[in-house]
């Protein structure tokens, strides 16, 4: 990423120490930027809160080629810069990736029983960095309770592991999270239906790249960030809560209304993974602010993580793209797509029932009218009848000129047909690929 395209999320401290950075690392400035973010918000967990009693914790996922991305490159940079100010934190509260819920709850429960009645209070901040993601990844997907504590952790809900020999209850999490993957593992291993329940509009990930080479033997810099350590101190005293000002709350209306209107138009294999952009944009923000120990979030603020967040979304469409294109052997096509299809198959004479039948999941008959208004090559049929119950519609190409209705449907449409889509399409070449509803249009 350019540093020209970084400046439009830069903001404060943070950003400033990454500008400084960046002519001495060859790690992308987004990408050290993320895991500041993670690991910063992770440090002041609990204690900076959002006006609706939210966690202020951002978490990050670095995805990039092994040879290209400079993942670990950008979390070494961001744990140098952050070591002064909160480095026996990150050294007594960071651990290896989760594999399942069980272990999940049993790591809180257990920072939880460490800092119980001591003279700070209750202590259960934990920040998982997994730079080998894909891993439990795998595991992950074979728990089945995990991805609802994750979710239940982002939110700040209690959390709790029982069976007949452990009770354990977590009354408040205060879980960070950082990882590395890459696009082909992301492939393999983020499950389309743990998208579809919410698991991952919780992350923001983050596509980084390593297009500059510094001279063998060069020495990386990791700036302080000034005045983090004050803020850290700060955020500790008492507890504290992060409101939007005048300027910041109108233009986050603004954000979320566009945000919205746009989510309408996206597919739901891409919306399922940025359905939470609105308060990610007020966390980021949150985060950047608490670093300048303030509880006020200013319009520039909430400008500079729109653009972080923004520029996440279009990560994920990428990460989406290259997943449907050649990281699976089915590809996602677009309704209309699916539609010529059934046509097809039916040799130009669909009834509408079976059309809908045909879609399944896909399509719902408000989804396949919508479609059907910008597709010029099908007309549909009314009044048609088989001579059984109430006339009924049917699709047909726009080019076949009888007119004479189409013979009984003697199928019996309760036994599924497996030669009708869907149908193992031959692989698309990249550029065949219709942009995706993010591209194009954004602020």
């Amino acid at each position: 990423m350019s540093l020209e395209a970084f400046e439009g999320m830069k903001y404060g401290p943070i950003g400033d120490a990454v500008i400084a950075a960046e002519p001495h690392t060859e790690a992308d400035p987004v990408g050290i930027y993320a895991a500041i973010l993670a690991l910063w918000s992770g440090a002041i967990a609990g204690y900076v809160k959002t006006a609706d009693d939210r966690p202020v914790v951002v978490w990050t996922v670095l995805a990039g080629e092994s040879a290209l991305g400079r993942k670990g490159t950008a979390l070494g940079v961001a744990r140098g810069m952050l070591q002064p100010s909160i480095g026996d934190f990150l050294t007594a509260r960071t651990a290896g990736g989760v594999s399942s819920g069980p272990s999940l709850t049993q790591l809180l429960y257990s920072k939880q029983e460490e800092t119980e009645g001591t003279e700070g209070g209750t202590d259960t901040r934990l920040i998982p960095i997994d730079e080998e993601w894909s891993e439990n990844l795998k595991r992950q997907n074979r728990c089945p309770t995990f991805a609802s504590k994750l979710r239940q952790c982002w939110d700040g809900a209690t959390i709790r592991h029982t069976t007949t020999r452990v009770h354990m209850v977590v009354d408040e999490p205060r879980l960070g999270f950082h990882a590395h993957i890459t696009p082909g593992e992301w492939s393999e291993y983020v499950k389309p239906r743990d998208a579809k329940g919410g698991s991952f509009n919780r992350l923001l990930p983050v596509y980084v790249v390593g297009p500059k080479i510094l001279p063998y033997g060069h020495k990386s810099l990791c700036p302080e960030i000034q005045g983090l350590t004050d803020a850290y101190d700060w955020a500790r005293k008492s507890k504290r809560v992060i409101t939007l000002d005048k300027h910041a709350a109108r233009r986050f209306d603004e954000l979320r209304a566009l945000f919205l209107e746009k989510l309408a138009d996206m597919p739901e294999y891409l919306r399922c993974y940025v359905e939470r952009t609105p308060e990610q944009i007020i966390r980021v923000a949150a985060t950047l602010v608490a670093a300048e120990r303030k509880t006020v979030v200013t319009r520039k603020a909430i400008d500079a993580a729109w653009s972080f967040v923004q520029y996440s979304m279009r990560s994920v469409e990428r990460l989406v793209r290259e997943d449907t294109t050649v990281g699976r052997s089915r590809p996602v096509k677009t309704l209309p797509e699916l539609i010529r299809e059934v046509m097809t198959h039916y040799e130009g004479k669909v009834p509408h029932s079976v059309m809908l039948r045909r879609l399944g999941a896909r399509a719902t008959a408000a989804s396949l009218r919508k479609a059907l208004e910008s597709m010029d090559d099908i007309r549909v049929v009314t009044g048609i009848t088989s001579g059984v119950g109430r006339p009924g519609k049917e699709y047909r190409w726009a080019s076949d000129t009888d007119t004479t209705p189409p013979e009984p449907d003697t199928e019996d449409e309760t036994t599924e047909d497996p030669a009708v889509v869907p149908v193992v399409p031959e692989q698309r070449k990249s550029s065949d690929v219709p942009e995706l509803a993010l591209s194009g249009g954004w602020l």
